[in-house]
């Protein structure tokens, strides 16, 4: 039984929309698995904790949390890779040996526009952060200089680059895969921030803990994208907004001098919603 002509021209363009799905699909999955294998390439720079021996407090210092190692807030030096430990208290005290080890000068050869490397231990966050003169930069490209829908984690353009602001900005794609920054979406969950309560900001200068405060879902022109405050009581009622707005409950606060960095990731509750994690800077 010969098909009609319709019938005929229909398989045909089922035939071609099918294909071309499957070349868009093909081409994507390559893509992630580019951005995959540059981004893992890249982790050889770094010594993650369970390769970094444990830092003993000296004799008469306080020791870090109950059961672990702590840190003092002096230099760091592994294998020509360095920084100093900020502590919990901003600069004084310890911290849990958790921080990853960076050899910048290695990364910085690649590209230098890397200043600092993220870290969230058990989780894939786990990238160099960049910063361009835009911020459509990096947006759709990695920090090889290579174009990929993976983009890259930056710093936003109009922050200082040591992370000196009020609040700092960091950014990165949700992306379907679960990297760069898709895992952020959990901090939805109260189940989530209680296993995941702090993450790690190294620099060339200093290795900071980030503890999570706050986690919500935002528009592009909230407050939350604020870098500076004209003084210090708006800072302060600034940051009280931001907590009251969080989806899980926590203890930490930032204290009055103390900085924020703002973790950025796409959501799609509306158009141009982000979903942000915000954290104080110690």
């Amino acid at each position: 039984m010969k098909l009609k002509k319709h019938e005929a021209a229909l398989i045909i363009f089922l035939t071609i929309v099918i294909a071309a799905a499957g070349i868009v699909i093909f081409l994507m999955l390559r893509e992630y698995l580019e951005g995959d294998r540059t981004y893992i390439k890249l982790q050889d720079y770094v010594f993650l904790p369970e390769e970094t021996p444990a830092v003993k407090p000296e004799s008469g210092e306080a020791a870090g949390a109950p059961g672990t190692s702590g840190v003092k807030t002096d230099s760091v030096e592994t294998a020509g890779m360095s920084g100093t430990l900020v502590g919990e208290s901003g600069g004084s005290g310890y911290v849990d040996t958790g921080f990853p080890i960076v050899d910048f000068a290695g990364l910085q050869a690649i590209n230098p526009n890397i200043l600092g490397w993220i870290y969230s231990a058990g989780t894939p966050i786990n990238y160099p952060v960049v910063q361009g003169e835009t911020n459509e930069e990096y947006l759709y490209r990695m920090v090889d200089g290579r174009s990929n829908k993976c983009g890259s984690i930056f710093l936003d353009c109009g922050n200082d680059g040591r992370f000196q602001d009020a609040n700092s900005v960091i950014q990165g794609h949700n992306m379907n895969n679960g990297s760069m920054f898709a895992e952020l979406k959990k901090y939805a969950k109260q189940e989530y921030y209680d296993g995941h309560t702090a993450i790690w900001l190294v620099t060339p200068d200093q290795t900071y803990c980030i503890e999570i405060f706050a986690a919500f879902v935002t528009t592009v022109d909230s407050d939350v994208w604020k870098q500076s405050f004209s003084s210090e009581e708006e800072f302060i009622a600034w940051k009280s907004e931001m907590a009251e707005k969080s989806l899980f409950k926590s203890k930490v606060f930032p204290a009055a001098e103390e900085k924020v960095v703002t973790l950025s990731t796409c959501s799609y509750e509306f158009d141009n919603a982000h979903f942000v994690v915000m954290g104080v800077l110690r």
